[in-house]
């Protein structure tokens, strides 16, 4: 029999551990596939904070590495209401890149799809609104969520309202393997088609296509494509075949159903050409 190999995997940090001689991870939020969400202590400005650390394995690649420090740095330096404040990052003795962020205030999207069953266009006019400030943000810095979901936009009792959190992680770490080996990481439900078929340079577009995604499950309670096998749901994505809206929620007001038709259009270049000029025709979809 011959000798097996097995490869230890890179392990999560432990509570109380101290990340940049500042933040103290206190309590594990989540975890995942990527990493964890701590709340942690800032010891330096003795106030909670929220603290994400990746695993090693997801930055062996020098341009995944070159392109996470990029983002970071310039989520760092964009000061906007409607985007998670980071507030420092840095890379532990153990390999695993870190980033420390504002610690927000009540709830996911979808814990409010999940509670409220849907959401109804007017009432969806302000979350529409703060996404799409947020997004015109960030891409006027060159920057692309290429992830936006449900869990991915929080609500906040605060103004503005929405913050949008996880910017890039998913295009970082999943989508440059996407387009070089087949495999696909994150949530295809949501991607835009031009990301499963790797072939063209994502763009803003991707993100107005999410929030199309997006606006369909707050409208619906549902998500636009119901197929399980993954080989076929990409199939499905990149074609188009979506439950028709009008179908899953008949008492949505055609023109609102005519908005996020265009922002989940399949072919990028007949969606809306920018955040704001979505925003607009929501708003005015609504009356």
């Amino acid at each position: 029999m011959s000798e097996q190999h097995v490869t230890e995997q890179p392990s999560l940090p432990e509570l109380g551990v101290v990340l940049g001689d500042r933040f103290r991870l206190d309590e594990k939020l989540a975890a995942g596939g990527m990493g964890a969400v701590y709340r942690a202590e800032d010891q330096m400005m003795l106030r909670p904070v929220a603290v994400k650390v990746l695993l090693p394995a997801l930055l062996d690649d020098a341009d995944i590495r070159r392109r996470f420090r990029r983002e970071s740095s310039i989520l760092a330096a964009l000061d906007h209401p409607g985007v998670v404040k980071t507030l420092a990052l840095g890379t532990d003795d153990a390999g695993r890149s870190w980033t420390a962020m504002e610690l927000l205030t009540g709830g996911t999207l979808k814990e409010a799809i999940d509670r409220e069953g849907r959401i109804g266009p007017v009432a969806l006019v302000p979350i529409v609104e703060g996404i799409c400030g947020a997004l015109a943000a960030v891409h006027d810095h060159g920057v692309v969520h290429g992830d936006l979901k449900p869990n991915n936009i929080f609500l906040t009792p605060e103004a503005p309202g929405v913050k949008l959190v996880d910017f890039g992680l998913s295009k970082i770490a999943g989508l440059d393997r996407l387009t070089k080996t087949g495999e696909v990481i994150g949530t295809p439900a949501y991607m835009a088609p031009e990301l499963l078929t790797g072939e063209s340079e994502p763009d803003g577009r991707v993100d107005t296509y999410g929030l199309g995604i997006v606006m369909y499950e707050a409208l619906t309670g549902a998500q636009p494509f119901a197929e399980k096998n993954p080989g076929k749901l990409m199939f499905d994505i990149v074609m188009g075949k979506k439950i028709p809206l009008s179908e899953a929620a008949p008492d949505v007001p055609p023109k609102v159903v005519a908005v996020v038709d265009r922002a989940m259009a399949a072919k990028r270049d007949e969606r809306y050409g920018s955040p704001g000029e979505l925003a607009d025709a929501f708003r005015a979809a609504t009356g």
